[in-house]
């Protein structure tokens, strides 16, 4: 087995609880809208911090769901004209596609990774009525990133020899 493919192994482990704790996200959301709603219209009162809760739980499901995504490739493609194209540009295009998907996951993880530590430092917390920790949830979209980064490398590395 070569060294990506035990990467990709370990990311698809890394993936699979991401994966699991986003649907408990997407659960929350459902739970914390649901109450809102239910008690705002039967007796006239809305927990304070839903939408805040809710928001924060909408973005760590969005990118830890991210290298499942990337995984699987299931994120969107345009290919109106490179089924006509000879396989050798397909190819180049697929390699492209990967370094610079990897390229960008990997800036933006920097870039939620210098958030993450400036939240941590201050011990951020949301700004509502219901106050609870933003960096957990910066923490999460950090990893989300870092791990299609290296989905994505691997993938190139992959494609270059001729494995995939």
């Amino acid at each position: 087995m070569t060294m990506a493919a035990r990467i990709v192994r370990m990311a698809s482990n890394i993936d699979r609880y991401a994966f699991q704790i986003c649907g408990v996200c997407i659960f929350m959301i459902m739970v914390v809208g649901a109450a809102d709603v239910v008690l705002g219209n039967t007796i006239g009162y809305r927990p304070p911090g839903t939408v805040d809760v809710s928001q924060s739980l909408f973005v760590m499901s969005i990118f830890l769901a991210l290298p499942h995504v990337v995984l699987r490739q299931e994120h969107i493609k345009v290919d109106l004209f490179i089924n006509v194209l000879p396989v050798s540009v397909q190819r180049l295009c697929e390699w492209s596609a990967t370094l610079i998907s990897c390229a960008d996951y990997a800036a933006m993880a920097y870039a939620m990774w210098d958030l993450f530590a400036a939240s941590w430092e201050v011990k951020e917390q949301s700004l509502s009525i219901f106050t609870f920790p933003i960096y957990p949830v910066k923490f999460a979209a950090t990893v989300g990133l870092f791990v299609a980064a290296l989905i994505c490398l691997c993938r190139f590395f992959m494609l270059a020899l001729r494995k995939v």
